[in-house]
């Protein structure tokens, strides 16, 4: 492509060679330049909280999975965990698909699921469930969560009968989706009389 200029009387003139690579490198630049679609929310998380308050309480009910309007993959359901206990009965039986292999001992069983999922079939909507000694105990998050966003579930450790911890993505506006800057670690107490798990504090270290 030719790039001209105007003389005094309306006559194109081409650029010198000098202008035209800096006017073509001006829009390749701009051309290239990433399309940034993605900024984290940066509202205050109860993963803010150095003590995070408790929303867990004895007795309570497996929530239910939230009701999603997409169309599931059906490639994505094939990757579902079948249900092998009678705490997997009991999660599957509240609407959630199981995802990922449970955690077990000292009587307490971890087990992860989902609602939804994304077009690269990794959870939407997803939750992890305590068991102790066969009952419900309570969700590791008060909320279900999303893949790849701020307050995303990550990890679990069962440290002995009494204690757990979970680490959970922390992402920054400006992080890409592929890498959260941050991780925050919740210790969860587990009351085996009560049979429920609660948070009890909550640190947060960037990478």
């Amino acid at each position: 492509m030719s790039i001209f200029r105007l003389n005094d009387v309306g006559a194109k003139i081409p650029l010198t060679s000098t202008l035209a690579r800096v006017a073509s490198s001006i829009m390749v630049w701009i051309v290239c330049q990433p399309i940034s679609g993605h900024s984290q929310s940066q509202a205050r998380s109860w993963l803010d909280e150095p003590n995070p308050a408790s929303w867990n309480k004895p007795g309570a009910a497996i929530p239910a999975a939230p009701k999603l309007q997409e169309t599931v993959d059906p490639r994505c359901r094939e990757l579902t965990r079948p249900a092998q206990s009678a705490e997997d009965k009991q999660v599957r039986g509240h609407g959630w698909d199981l995802v990922g292999a449970y955690q077990g001992g000292w009587q307490i069983v971890v087990i992860g699921g989902t609602a939804g999922y994304d077009g690269m079939c990794r959870p939407r909507q997803f939750q992890n469930f305590v068991f102790v000694q066969g009952a419900f105990a309570g969700t590791l998050a008060p909320q279900p969560m999303d893949s790849r966003t701020d307050g995303a579930l990550s990890r679990v450790y069962l440290q002995n009968a009494r204690q757990l911890t979970a680490e959970y993505q922390r992402y920054a506006a400006n992080d890409p989706l592929c890498c959260p800057s941050g991780t925050t670690t919740v210790t969860f107490d587990i009351a085996a009389d009560a049979r429920v798990v609660r948070p009890v504090s909550a640190s947060t270290t960037k990478h």
